[in-house]
């Protein structure tokens, strides 16, 4: 039983925030003002942050190496020695966590 489940339109929802997570981050940066789409994507910024910084080494390792990285499962598990198990097992863990900070669930 999988209990980081969660439904299809949030589970890739939360996955493209976390995919663009890093240039988002960039965008911010250059941004003047205080637009409403400035004040959501920072809003994103912190939440997704406020995930990996409750992460255990563990599993902050392998948020980087999905979601910063962007490594697929068979270059995490030749590079990195990420089984298949431990890659969407973590995924659907970090996924999960996001969509509840993001009070998606």
């Amino acid at each position: 039983m999988n209990r980081y489940k969660l439904p299809w339109h949030v589970r890739q929802f939360v996955k493209q925030e976390l995919n663009d997570y890093n240039r988002n981050k960039q965008r911010i940066a250059m941004l003047k003002g205080n637009t409403k789409s400035l004040i959501l994507a920072n809003e994103r910024i912190n939440q997704i942050e406020k995930v990996f910084d409750s992460l255990n080494a563990e599993d902050r390792e392998v948020a980087e190496i999905i979601f910063i990285n962007h490594y697929s499962q068979k270059k995490a598990e030749i590079e990195k020695g990420l089984s298949y198990w431990a890659y969407y097992n973590g995924m659907n863990k970090i996924l999960y966590l996001t969509a509840e900070e993001m009070e998606l669930i």
